[in-house]
């Protein structure tokens, strides 16, 4: 699978992966995974899986096998399977870095496409990681990043819904394409009710879509707070 380093996954400390490779390959239990550098030192690092399985990410170890291998924020990288003796394994096989793709002269069409590609997995799990900040909290809204809500095809502006534990809802209201969402004051109440505090990530997973009551989302807190 080819992936793109974010400009959060070195902060954050995670790499979301391929819910279909990683599915076709037989590696959606979480735990340890081992993954092979490209001088051939493995390293252990934790498969997580959130969102109730609509996303599956690396977790511990990984920032450090990223930059043991030279990665750098904007890098694509290729990981192939790699199961040996039972034992799950990613192999990095290649990397390529922004200034590489410019210098071999590709067109700005085909970078284009390769954007295209990117967002293709958050369309295929329908999932985005956010935390609960101060600043989002006082001014009472909610940030979605731009390309998601461009990628899950979301155009019309108004009501959102939020499915949290035991039945909980609440509800929001998208203001702009550029993914800004007003939540009101209760939206602080309604994360720590569901198990997320000031700082903390969580995961929004798209569930549906209707014309009376506009895109739903599962609310999960993410189990690395």
């Amino acid at each position: 699978m080819k992936l793109k380093l974010a400009h959060d996954s070195l902060i954050r400390g995670r790499q979301y992966l391929s819910v279909p490779f990683m599915r076709a390959n037989g590696m959606t239990k979480p735990g340890l995974i081992t993954l092979v550098g490209k001088d051939g030192v493995k390293w252990k690092v934790n498969l997580k899986e959130e969102g109730s399985g609509s996303a599956l990410c690396l977790g511990t170890g990984w920032k450090e096998f990223a930059k043991a291998n030279g990665l750098k924020t904007g890098d694509y990288f290729t990981l192939e399977s790699a199961w040996k003796n039972e034992i799950p394994m990613l192999s990095l096989v290649n990397t390529e870095s922004a200034s590489d793709r410019k210098e071999r002269g590709e067109s700005s069409k085909a970078m284009e496409k390769e954007r295209s590609t990117d967002t293709s997995s958050i369309v295929q799990n329908r999932v985005v990681t956010l935390a609960l900040e101060t600043k989002d909290v006082k001014a009472c809204t909610l940030n979605l990043p731009s390309e998601f809500v461009t990628a899950i095809g979301i155009k019309k502006l108004g009501k959102i819904t939020f499915l949290g534990k035991d039945g909980m809802k609440w509800w929001g209201c998208l203001l702009s394409g550029n993914g800004s969402v007003a939540v009101g004051i209760g939206w602080r109440n309604f994360c720590e009710a569901n198990g997320v505090k000031l700082g903390e990530s969580f995961s929004l997973v798209l569930i549906n879509e209707e014309e009376d009551t506009g895109p739903i989302f599962k609310f999960c807190p993410n189990s690395g707070n």
